[in-house]
């Protein structure tokens, strides 16, 4: 029986991870383009992947960061 679990070049799982187009990302974030744009000139969200012309944003680390967000909030920790 041949593995499933996928593994990138770092070592990463990738099993239950996919790529969202940059709309899925903005969609999933309930932001506008021009604001992702700002939050990546500012690293203020995950790095995303170009593949060819397209940009691509990994699911999951969409999902840690908002999850980071929502834990940090009241907190005063990352009001950016």
């Amino acid at each position: 029986m041949q593995n499933t679990k996928l593994t990138n070049l770092a070592g990463w799982e990738t099993r239950h991870d996919r790529l969202l187009s940059l709309q899925e990302a903005i969609a999933t974030l309930g932001i506008s383009r021009s604001t992702c744009y700002r939050l990546l000139e500012q690293n203020a969200l995950p790095c995303p992947v170009k593949i060819g012309k397209r940009t691509f944003f990994s699911e999951r680390e969409l999902q840690t960061w908002i999850a980071s967000k929502l834990a940090s909030r009241g907190r005063g920790v990352g009001d950016e």
